[in-house]
């Protein structure tokens, strides 16, 4: 077992499992919302009720760029490591 040890950088490991899972949550909860709010926008749309409609396309609108961002994120902090 000291052979594994000294080998694998368990605290690195073990950090880099967490950030993965933290940034998996974040871009499926973003594009969640980009999901839902382009679907209820269509939905309330028409059913003539445009106000709502419109409060749904912005956190539809809100979920894509978050997405976008939480992406760009990702691949900026994988390159200047």
């Amino acid at each position: 077992m000291d052979l594994f040890a000294s080998v694998v950088a368990w605290k690195e490991l073990g950090d880099t499992v967490l950030y993965a899972f933290v940034g998996a949550m974040a871009v499926s909860l973003a594009a969640s919302l980009g999901i839902w709010g382009a679907t209820k926008y269509v939905d309330f749309n028409q059913d003539g009720r445009g106000v709502v409609a419109g409060m749904a396309l912005a956190v539809g609108a809100f979920g894509l760029v978050a997405t976008i961002g939480i992406i760009a994120l990702g691949i900026y902090l994988m390159v200047s490591k």
